[in-house]
């Protein structure tokens, strides 16, 4: 860690956790207030999570179950968020208490790591989500804080990134067509329909194999991209208005004018533009049937890469890194290829869990010391999870670190 340096031990000597994190307050006062902020925190911060459930389930809201189940899942994630939320301050404190001193390791990395223990309660598919979307997000600070002039070249090209995120894709599509999994992606795989080997018809002879029996291709690809046109389009509206809700009922004016100024139009051309491509040119290559479902799996996902142009973005990018580790470690686990002891025990570990525990240390750490190499995503989410205390002990830290505070 940056903060391991004799600079951190001397400009901290004389600091508590009340000039870092709480001044003005006892760590006895200020522990009231955390559990109140972490509970207002943990309300804010799975609400968007809960709500993009309940949309996937859109079709059966006339069902009472379906509204259970989102409350109960929400009440869930606040309590076994609040933890993490609240917890990791009293850690903060706690660790100061202890030590008498701050220690680098146990500034943030490690009471932010603890907080986030309690995820074992958490909705698996919660702590999924967010893990690889905090972990990612770690690979984009590892990325911006490379030294290397090559990928330093790289960081600023978009015809390198959008090549990257091509070949990315290309290895993305026929591994889960080899899989026959269906996770979630931009555009998802089509299990052909097997033609019967004894049928004489014309189309057996000519070898087709549709993947959307009973539709035309310009019935399917239309019904293809205007879902994904509409899943994109739910995405930027959560992402733009669950933030701004009190502004929307305060200064409902204000609140439109930043919505359209702030719409990321670029997010729905591309997830439009992939599914097009992908559909189009997979409904070419299976009308002709030239190449295998793996090889047209790989060609479809090569050219649909291109639609990241229209939104060159970080978290798109990393995100098929850490698929692809998992997706290929499902191949390694599931070929005939001799396993040493090591690989099966690391596929008994609960790697979700532990990954968001590491992933939630980690960008506190990043977040406070490393504020200008940190995902601007990741300032809003610690700074809605904390409600502003992240904030709080970021900027204690700068300016004790840069002097300016005696």
């Amino acid at each position: 860690m940056g903060t391991l340096s004799k600079y951190f031990y001397e400009a901290t000597r004389n600091k508590t956790c009340r000039d870092m994190l709480h001044p003005g307050c006892t760590c006895f006062e200020a522990g009231k207030i955390y559990i109140w902020q972490g509970l207002i925190g943990a309300m804010r911060h799975y609400l968007p999570g809960a709500v993009t459930a309940l949309l996937f389930r859109m079709k059966h809201w006339d069902d009472t179950e379906v509204w259970r189940s989102f409350l109960t899942q929400y009440v869930r994630c606040i309590i076994a968020g609040l933890p993490m939320t609240a917890g990791s301050f009293h850690f903060f404190c706690g660790f100061y208490n202890l030590f008498g001193r701050f220690s680098a390791p146990f500034f943030v990395f490690i009471p932010s790591m603890l907080g986030a223990c309690t995820c074992m309660w958490l909705p698996r598919s919660i702590v999924r989500t967010q893990g690889i979307g905090l972990f990612n997000m770690y690979i984009e600070f590892l990325i911006k804080r490379s030294r290397s002039s090559t990928i330093a070249a790289m960081r600023n090209s978009r015809l390198a990134g959008t090549l990257l995120f091509c070949i990315l894709s290309a290895a993305m599509m026929p591994t889960q067509q080899y899989l026959q999994v269906n996770r979630f992606w931009f555009a998802t795989i089509h299990k052909d329909v097997e033609q019967d080997l004894n049928n004489n018809s014309m189309e057996a002879e000519k070898g087709q194999c549709k993947h959307h029996p009973g539709r035309s291709c310009l019935q399917h690809i239309f019904g293809q991209v205007k879902r994904s046109f509409y899943f994109g389009l739910t995405i930027c509206l959560l992402k733009n208005v669950l933030p701004r809700i009190t502004l929307a009922i305060k200064q409902p004016i204000s609140f439109l004018r930043i919505i359209m100024s702030r719409f990321d139009y670029g997010l729905i051309g591309f997830f439009t533009c992939y599914k097009a491509l992908f559909e189009v040119i997979n409904c070419f290559l299976t009308e002709n049937c030239q190449f295998n479902p793996l090889t047209r799996s790989m060609i479809t996902g090569f050219i649909s890469g291109a639609s990241y142009c229209l939104y060159p973005n970080y978290l798109l990018f990393t995100y098929p890194i850490t698929e692809l580790i998992e997706l290929y470690w499902m191949i390694y686990m599931k070929s005939s290829l001799p396993k040493p002891k090591v690989a099966m025990l690391l596929d008994r570990l609960p790697t979700v869990m532990l990954m968001y525990a590491f992933s939630i240390g980690m960008m506190y750490h990043l977040r406070v010391v490393y504020p200008y190499y940190t995902n601007r995503y990741c300032h809003k989410l610690m700074d809605i999870g904390t409600s502003g205390r992240s904030e709080v002990l970021a900027r204690g830290y700068a300016e004790i670190m840069m002097g300016y505070r005696d």
